[in-house]
């Protein structure tokens, strides 16, 4: 595992005007891992543009990957595998996290990871969770299939009482979905307006 880039969160650089915001990505990609912090490449851009609009200050959030490993060739399957694929390299799954898509789990050298998101996630005490991508979708709420959960308002099982609003990972916009940025964007601002709404 050592042999990896690493990136760490990006912990919030001014206080948060009001209820907190956190944003949870999936993984570092190539830029992110050579400058150390999450989303600094044109995920990042982007993102930054539509926080913006969404009347959000990136500075005032916690913004956190699952895994702050950037995985060989940007694929989050690396952290990954499948009962049999597990068991035929001699590496441990766990299973704790529930099965990620149909049939994968968690690698155990891996899962610290989400134990050490939970942590920090509960030191920065946010309202409103944005999971950025699949990955995210799946370690906060346990739940797969971010094409139905996007734009809705799920319970975060790491931090019970906190609202995750599923959207798109940044990456896929910029892979040819641009299509999708209204959305990407609408999916924030009901970010947003979830912070105001207890």
């Amino acid at each position: 595992m050592t042999d990896l880039l690493f990136a760490d969160y990006q912990q919030p650089s001014k206080p948060a005007a009001g209820p907190r915001l956190a944003i949870v990505g999936e993984a570092p990609g190539a830029e992110e891992a050579r400058q150390g912090k999450p989303f600094v490449g044109r995920s990042g851009q982007l993102l930054d543009e539509n926080l913006r609009a969404a009347g959000v200050e990136r500075a005032e959030c916690l913004v956190a990957n699952v895994f702050r490993y950037q995985p060989p060739g940007n694929k989050v399957g690396h952290f990954f595998a499948s009962r049999t694929r597990a068991k035929k390299e001699g590496r441990a799954i766990d299973e704790r996290w529930g099965p990620f898509g149909t049939s994968d789990w968690v690698l155990a050298e891996f899962s610290g990871e989400i134990e050490h998101l939970q942590r920090t996630l509960e030191a920065y005490a946010p309202r409103v969770i944005v999971a950025l991508g699949r990955t995210p979708l799946w370690a906060l709420t346990g739940q797969n299939g971010i094409m139905q959960l996007r734009g809705t308002v799920q319970p975060c099982r790491l931090l019970p009482g906190v609202d995750v609003v599923p959207t798109f990972h940044p990456s896929y916009i910029l892979r040819g979905q641009l299509a999708e940025q209204p959305t990407f964007l609408a999916d924030l601002k009901l970010a947003v307006s979830q912070l105001d709404s207890r």
